[in-house]
């Protein structure tokens, strides 16, 4: 066990992370850092759990899947305020971040949330629901018209945050958005003026769930206007890029260009001026 968990009660520290939490790290496969680790003076000890260094965007997108299937084992709080900072990191329509959310863990709630569900018996097992409830009446006062849209618009992309978020800490997930609202706003004791948008369940699983085949990009994309893309057939397929993604990036956006210019800029130095000036004679 590393030092970072052999704390001593009564001390109060910022840990960094050290050879022993690395090899602990390693060999426990935790692609995570140590996080801050203290105690209060009624010499209760709080560890922190493992965070994530960083988010792999491109392995969450891929690896991401409806779970309807949960083990019996409890979500670290942690893990649940990681979830919810990425929600709150969405964007919103003149950013009036109009999201709240509900956790809830009690079973007996989670048994009556599965109920209102249309039945979906399989929720009962996810040891966290998280809803999400959309304040729209601060969007509506200043969008008057699309001002609904605009809401549930921000609280869908706030709900694929939490899940992305959730695939990057080891979690599994779930949208679901069949239920019925007056009855789930009654179990929650929602107020008239917040409306559920979705609940997404949360855990951990041991059963991967089969991928789902994609409508190829070609045949939902257009340029210019609906239904064209015959200009840029040579856009397809874009499997055809791979690896050279990065070169496609640098030639479209000059990165390789603006670094050849910017260094051509600087100033040489003495040493640098007399070798180039043996080099010409």
């Amino acid at each position: 066990m590393p030092a970072t968990v052999r704390a001593v009660l009564g001390e109060k520290r910022r840990h960094v992370e050290n050879d022993e939490d690395a090899a602990y790290k390693k060999e426990n496969q935790l692609p995570y850092k140590v996080a801050v680790l203290k105690t209060k003076k009624n010499n209760n000890l709080f560890i922190h759990s493992f965070f994530p260094e960083h988010m792999d965007l491109d392995r969450c997108l891929v690896e991401k899947r409806s779970c309807k299937s949960y083990l019996e084992k409890p979500v670290p709080i942690e893990l649940i305020g990681e979830i919810l900072k990425a929600a709150t990191c969405a964007p919103s329509a003149a950013n009036l971040q109009n999201w709240q959310f509900i956790i809830v863990r009690d079973q007996q709630k989670r048994n009556e949330i599965a109920a209102v569900c249309q039945h979906q018996d399989w929720m009962r097992g996810a040891p966290v629901h998280m809803i999400v409830c959309n304040d729209q009446k601060k969007v509506t006062d200043m969008f008057s018209r699309k001002g609904k849209l605009y809401a549930s618009q921000a609280c869908a992309i706030a709900g694929q945050n939490m899940m992305l978020k959730a695939t990057d800490l080891g979690l599994y997930s779930c949208w679901v958005g069949s239920f019925d609202e007056y009855a789930l706003a009654k179990i929650l004791k929602i107020p008239d003026n917040v409306t559920p948008e979705m609940i997404i369940t949360i855990g951990y699983s041991d059963k991967i769930e089969q991928g789902i085949d994609r409508i190829p990009v070609d045949r939902v994309t257009y340029f210019e206007e609906y239904g064209k893309n015959t200009v840029e057939k040579s856009f397809f397929p874009l499997s055809k890029y791979g690896q050279n993604i990065g070169r496609v990036l640098e030639k479209a956006t000059g990165t390789q260009n603006q670094q050849e210019s910017a260094a051509a800029e600087q100033p040489q130095k003495p040493l640098e001026k007399i070798k180039k000036w043996f080099k010409g004679r």
